[in-house]
């Protein structure tokens, strides 16, 4: 009977090894250059070119509104900060290289904003918009609070303007722009070219700083922390034992956060797709890799894009008065994304052979 154990015990030892040589054979098979190359060409640049554009647009606005403050200015700054805001989604995936070296993320889109530090840096008219302790009182959020008023009439809100107030909004405005374009230019080839490197064929693999493990990894943390919980799950109360937090919400003052989060969701599936060339779904394919369950885990993923996207669709702005009367269409939406959080950072990223570097916040 030893015998036997021991014989049956040596087989599923050389089994398992040679399923692992036949994964590592078909990683190795599968060239990720043309994905690499479609990314940065096709997804990454012209996501950082597009929010380049867009913030020196809310830039340029929102100098002319602070000069000479009008209702139509308001408007038109308004309408710029949500272009913006829109094209910002393109690119919060992307926070590596550039990206994370710049803190574009933490300079762009921290929320929920710090309204009672926003109004101490106005009173004083003494701040440093770089330092840690302004982290929740500028960006995106920041405009949002000081363009739009819960309280004030539009004609009351340009009547309160002050010097120190226009100077602020100027600032931000500023400093959006300019670590966008800071950004883009290390990116481009025609500054720092982080493309060369981020295509090169020493970039190849899924060792950590690998290309394809950095964009796995940033994947996976922006999905998992800014979309699943900020966008859905602490303004639903997930992470508050049921409570919502509905001053949590991505715009709160202007409004249209599930405008955000659909287009959000919907550049996180042009990334796994690789839009019109090669993405992750092709790599997928090409190791022929499958879920635990044997399934098409290429196929799997992407039927469980749908039913994100779909679940996200039903939603209407404001989002805070959608959780308030119709909780459970949130809370499912935020079930549906924690499927694909699993099958990302677990199924997709073991398949690939790339190790998850950050540590999670629940144990997901």
């Amino acid at each position: 009977m030893r015998s036997l154990a021991h014989i049956l015990f040596v087989a599923v030892i050389f089994t398992a090894c040679d399923t692992d040589t036949d994964i590592l054979g078909k990683m190795n098979d599968f060239d990720q250059g043309p994905m690499l190359e479609n990314f940065a060409d096709d997804l990454i640049l012209p996501a950082y070119q597009n929010l380049a554009e867009q913030t020196a647009s809310l830039q340029s606005d929102m100098e002319a509104f602070t000069s000479e403050p009008t209702l139509d200015l308001l408007t038109d700054v308004r309408v710029s900060l949500k272009a913006a805001r829109l094209a910002w989604q393109d690119c919060a995936a992307f926070q590596f290289g550039p990206a994370e070296a710049n803190n574009l993320s933490g300079i762009l889109n921290i929320y929920p904003v710090d309204t009672r530090q926003i109004e101490q840096n106005i009173s004083s008219g003494s701040y440093d918009l770089r330092t840690l302790a302004n982290a929740d009182a500028r960006g995106f959020q920041a405009l949002g609070y000081l363009l739009y008023s819960e309280d004030l009439s539009d004609e009351e809100l340009i009547a309160s303007l002050s010097a120190n107030r226009t100077q602020y909004m100027d600032n931000l405005a500023a400093q959006i722009a300019e670590v966008s374009a800071t950004v883009l230019a290390e990116w481009s080839a025609e500054g720092d070219n982080y493309q060369a490197q981020f295509t090169s064929e020493s970039s190849f693999g899924v060792d950590v700083g690998s290309s394809v493990s950095k964009m796995v990894n940033a994947l996976n943390l922006n999905f998992e922390r800014n979309t699943r919980d900020g966008k859905v799950g602490i303004p639903v109360g997930i992470r508050s034992l049921g409570e919502p937090v509905l001053h949590a919400v991505e715009a709160y003052y202007a409004g249209y956060s599930v405008e955000l989060l659909n287009a959000n969701l919907q550049a996180y599936y042009q990334l796994y797709t690789g839009g019109e060339g090669t993405g992750f779904d092709d790599y997928l394919k090409g190791i022929e890799a499958t879920t635990t369950e044997n399934e098409d885990l290429a196929d799997r993923i992407d039927q469980q894009f749908q039913v994100v996207l779909s679940a996200a669709a039903q939603l209407q702005d404001p989002l805070p008065a959608q959780i308030q009367s119709n909780k459970e269409a949130v809370e499912h939406l935020f079930a549906q994304m924690q499927q694909l959080v699993v099958l990302f950072k677990t199924e997709m990223a073991s398949s690939m052979g790339v190790v998850i570097t950050y540590q999670d916040n629940d144990g997901d």
